[in-house]
């Protein structure tokens, strides 16, 4: 039986909407095994001074100013943590031997914050104790040099401090992905050579059996600690807890 002029005209257009789905198959296919858009922060990214974070690799300079990079992503015991880009000079922890800054002594909390909040109260309470030693020139005693480095910055509500032992540890072993981008973007890289005491950094967290004469150094070239004086000089590297919901 011939085919009539319709019949053939419902064929083609059969044959037209079969071929349309072949050719959407791949389109479905690829829709369904594309890799999900990745939302979370990760080591490396970039806060920039509004208080973005952003991925490295679409980090525009012209457009953004990088303060601090990402060195431990969140968990159940901290935030989002960052290091800040620019290194600080040789410092002492205190000025004054015999005196307890009162921060946790703590080897295994990630407290920098608080400590560094005790190391800057201690600023406040000697003028007190000055006072009641009757000493000349009450400045130049019981501060500390490094905990002033702290909160000068203020990006989106977050301010930098000195990290905990902790927190260096973690810095340290994210060290191989975050020094090239902390020197891509400008800054200096956190030091990791022995010559001259170059990779020992303050910690904000005082030896415990010792807290009125002794603070934690960590290495950042093996990630080992050491117990110093705290009128010794090292080196300090300020980082920052992101937390884009505190308010000042």
């Amino acid at each position: 039986m011939e085919m009539t002029i319709y019949s053939k005209r419902l064929l083609k257009k059969s044959m037209k909407t079969i071929l349309l789905v072949f050719l959407m198959l791949p389109l479905f296919a690829s829709c369904d095994s594309h890799d999900p858009i990745d939302l979370d922060i990760h080591v490396g990214d970039i806060l920039c001074s509004d208080g973005r974070i952003v991925r490295n690799s679409v980090f525009d300079s012209s457009k953004e100013t990088a303060v601090a990079v990402v060195f431990a992503e969140q968990t159940d015991k901290h935030p989002v943590l960052a290091v800040m880009l620019d290194e600080a000079d040789y410092i002492a922890f205190a000025d004054t031997l015999s005196f307890d800054q009162k921060t946790s002594c703590k080897l295994d909390s990630c407290d920098g914050y608080i400590n560094t909040v005790a190391l800057q109260t201690t600023n406040i309470q000697r003028k007190v104790l000055v006072d009641s030693l009757h000493i000349d020139n009450a400045e130049n005693y019981y501060k500390s040099p490094l905990g002033l480095l702290a909160f000068r910055s203020h990006w989106f509500a977050q301010s930098d401090y000195v990290p905990s032992v902790m927190e260096l540890e973690l810095l340290y072993k994210s060290l191989p992905t975050v020094n090239p981008i902390i020197l891509m973007r400008g800054g200096t890289p956190v030091g990791t050579t022995e010559d001259a005491a170059g990779c020992w950094y303050w910690s904000s967290t005082e030896v415990k059996e010792n807290s009125q004469n002794q603070a934690w150094l960590v290495s950042m070239a093996d990630g080992s600690q050491h117990k110093a004086a705290k009128t010794n000089c090292y080196r300090a590297r300020l980082v920052v807890e992101y937390n884009p919901y505190r308010s000042n």
